[in-house]
């Protein structure tokens, strides 16, 4: 007898068998999907507890380090009249203030000065003409117009920022051979002053030894290169008229549109001219005025603790 015919697999099996499979799957694929959804949500919530629980600890200790910060500048402050007592004994000194000068910054700086013994000869405030590029032709032809006061030497040159930094240098400090007279510093600080280049902001200004140009932060304005080229021409000036310079700014002026930042990386100026990028804190007049002291010794330096600071402080002897 012979056999029948093979059974026909029903096409509903089929579909039946297919459809058990993938619910089989997609329960399957749930079940371990809710597993790890709550093994990474429970690594999650760990993490985040842990970063929050790191987040107070940051946050205590940078409490700690703040008050430590404002005690130990409460002890400077308190202590800087001895600090610096006699320092500067008998020395004469400039203030120079750049248009991004704080007026509490020159102030602290003056007053640190002044308990070191110097006689604070006068405070020149510089307006964002001095520097502005635009006004170049009306500095040269103020300078190079006739009329130089006796004993002023032009320099060779047609840049108005080496041009403004001479002649107003040379009414501040004079020369290491001759001193301006008094009219003259008088007369050329008029000029600029109808120039809008420069207020005086004391009661007088007369002939200095030293000079300090107080900073605080970038540059302004169309061309901040061109603005900080004619203050560093004018930073240069007064260190080589007089018998040194410092720059006191703030850690913002060390930067790469500051005056502290320009200085400090030209070789040229980084070796004659000292800087300070602290002056807006207590240990910043007292630091200046140890610079200002190794200036006049021959020496210079670059201190703080912003960008391209050599020490965070100068040496409290001049020798």
């Amino acid at each position: 007898m012979g056999e029948g015919p093979a059974p026909v697999i029903d096409f509903r099996y089929h579909v039946v068998s297919l459809a058990a499979v993938f619910l089989a799957l997609a329960v399957g694929v749930l079940l371990g999907t809710t597993q790890l959804s709550s093994a990474v949500s429970d690594d999650l919530r760990g993490q985040v507890r842990q970063l929050d629980g790191d987040k107070r600890d940051l946050q205590a200790r940078l409490r700690t380090l703040q008050d430590q910060g404002k005690s130990e500048e409460t002890m400077i402050a308190a202590l800087a009249p001895k600090l610096v007592a006699g320092t500067l004994r008998s020395a004469k000194v400039v203030l120079v203030a750049t248009p991004q000068a704080a007026d509490a910054t020159v102030d602290g700086v003056q007053q640190a000065l002044e308990q070191a013994g110097a006689r604070v000869t006068g405070r020149v405030q510089l307006t964002d003409d001095y520097a502005d590029p635009r006004r170049a032709a009306d500095a040269t032809a103020y300078v190079t117009g006739g009329g130089q006061p006796a004993g002023f030497q032009l320099p060779e040159s047609q840049d108005a920022g080496v041009l403004s930094g001479a002649l107003l240098s040379y009414a501040l400090l004079g020369t290491r051979q001759a001193d301006p007279a008094p009219t003259v510093t008088s007369e050329v600080l008029s000029g600029f002053a109808s120039l809008r280049m420069l207020r005086v902001d004391s009661a007088q200004v007369t002939r200095a030894d030293l000079a300090v140009v107080v900073t605080s932060g970038a540059v302004r304005g169309a061309d901040p290169a061109g603005r900080l080229g004619t203050l560093g021409d004018l930073v240069s000036a007064l260190d080589g008229a007089g018998r040194g310079a410092v720059v006191a700014g703030t850690a913002a002026a060390a930067g790469r549109d500051g005056l502290v930042g320009a200085v400090r990386t030209d070789s040229g100026l980084a070796s004659a001219v000292s800087t300070v990028d602290s002056a807006d804190r207590p240990v910043g007049p007292v630091a200046t005025v140890f610079a200002l002291a190794q200036q006049g010794a021959g020496r210079s330096g670059q201190y703080g603790t912003a960008a391209g600071a050599e020490a965070p402080f100068p040496p409290t002897s001049a020798s």
